[in-house]
């Protein structure tokens, strides 16, 4: 009976300790999104039809500018390896002037084909050596994108075809500053483009986003930190 308590015991511990060391912290950001929309039109160009415009040319849009907003938790007991997975909420889009005659040539005004999305993003997060004012790293990963709203006002056959799901690659650098707090700030930049395209007859269309972030990640102290040192009390102890 006393070895099965013992052993019940020590099953505990380790576990307690185990998570302990797998969870590292738990943070939030928020970010500004730069993006904008490639076009490709594989129609020959001609001069009689204009057929190469329609349903978009090839062309690359204005950038749009947008907000994100997200929360974070990092996992994985080892110093200089985490992985990192998120809920974002995020702005993409892309600033156009409609096509309205092909000869002569006449755009609208400027307008907006905006879309923001829920994702799940996750990475392999890799520390670089510490330095006196904070610690380089980079992330490696993918992001599982839903899209909950869309405003289109260019090129409607094409965007209209933009899929509601898609998963795209992230890549980032960032930098997490040394301070004396379980709170440490950071900042970080991403990018991440369209890994599935959107076919739309003759027309081939694809994002590409850049995301700068600046967040605070929430590191309590684990029990393989405490070590078994003595701790000084005083002169009355």
């Amino acid at each position: 009976m006393l070895k099965k308590n013992i052993l019940i015991v020590a099953l505990v511990y380790i576990t307690y300790n185990s998570n302990a060391q797998f969870f590292r912290g738990v943070g939030l950001f928020i970010g500004v999104t730069e993006s904008s929309h490639r076009y490709i039109n594989a129609t020959p160009i001609d001069c009689t039809f204009y057929s190469h415009t329609f349903p978009a040319p090839s062309h690359r849009s204005a950038e749009y500018f947008s907000w994100s907003v997200g929360i974070l938790g990092e996992f994985l007991k080892y110093s200089n390896f985490r992985w990192q997975t998120e809920i974002e909420y995020c702005n993409k889009g892309a600033v156009e002037r409609q096509l309205l005659d092909r000869w002569p040539v006449t755009r609208a005004p400027k307008s907006a084909n905006a879309f923001s999305y829920i994702q799940w993003n996750n990475y392999a997060k890799i520390f670089f050596n510490e330095g006196y004012r904070g610690t380089p790293y980079v992330m490696l990963g993918a992001r599982l994108e839903y899209n909950l709203r869309k405003g289109i006002t260019a090129y409607p056959e094409v965007m209209a075809r933009v899929p509601k799901i898609t998963v795209t690659p992230d890549v980032a650098l960032g930098y997490e500053l040394s301070v004396y707090s379980k709170f440490k700030p950071f900042v970080e930049l991403h990018y991440n483009p369209d890994l599935i395209k959107n076919h739309v007859g003759t027309v081939v269309q694809w994002n590409r986003t850049f995301e700068l972030r600046l967040g605070v990640i929430y590191r309590p102290r684990k029990s393989i930190d405490d070590c078994n040192a003595p701790r000084y009390h005083g002169s009355d102890f």
